[in-house]
């Protein structure tokens, strides 16, 4: 019986192995965003380019319409946060596009088409802290590759504790010693988490 596990349990230490190299990148971007979130770390935001261009102006009765469809025809990449859309006089319309590393303050004069688009630079933890929890992004050819390297690295991280759990279980010298972490670790989790929620 011992001998028949030797090649399945080199397998799966290889698989672990590899599936956790795999998605080291993805769980250092989740933990340093985690830890900035638990610690309110904020970005520094850089001014960056100021340009005008002009544009057919969308013929919507919403103002949420009317901002995506401008973002649309300025290619722009990023979400439209509706809280954020005001009117400064009655005829322009003032809105905002966000994406991980950088925000778009757009200034549209609703009668004329121009526009007046104003960049800002939120930097590398900018990036990070919007990657966190990252789905499909309006006009971003990329977002779904990155939804998919996260559930890919849900997965592997998911095998990888359950093959770390069986690789300790087969060692009765530490099954003690790994009573304790995973009691710990687990019901630790499931302990803090009643807590916040309760």
């Amino acid at each position: 019986m011992a001998a028949r596990l030797l090649p399945m349990k080199k397998i799966l230490l290889d698989i672990h192995i590899y599936l956790s190299l795999l998605c080291a990148g993805y769980m250092i971007i989740y933990g340093v965003s985690g830890i900035a979130f638990n610690h309110q770390l904020r970005p520094t935001d850089a001014s960056g380019a100021t340009w005008e261009t002009n544009i057919d102006v969308p013929m919507f009765d919403k103002d949420q319409a009317i901002a995506e469809a401008a973002r649309d025809r300025l290619q722009l990449v990023g979400w439209v946060p509706y809280w954020r859309m005001s009117h400064p006089q009655p005829e322009e319309l003032l809105f905002f596009v966000n994406r991980p590393s950088r925000e778009y303050r757009v200034l549209l004069h609703q009668v004329t088409g121009s526009v007046q688009v104003q960049e800002t630079s939120r930097g590398l933890l900018g990036a990070v802290l919007g990657l966190h929890g990252l789905g499909k992004m309006p006009n971003s050819t990329w977002s779904r590759s990155w939804s998919l390297y996260t559930q890919i690295s849900t997965w592997a991280l998911l095998f990888s504790v359950l093959s770390g759990i069986w690789f300790w279980w087969l060692r009765p010298g530490w099954r003690r010693s790994g009573w304790w972490m995973l009691g710990l670790g687990s019901g630790g989790s499931v302990l803090f988490m009643l807590y916040i929620i309760g």
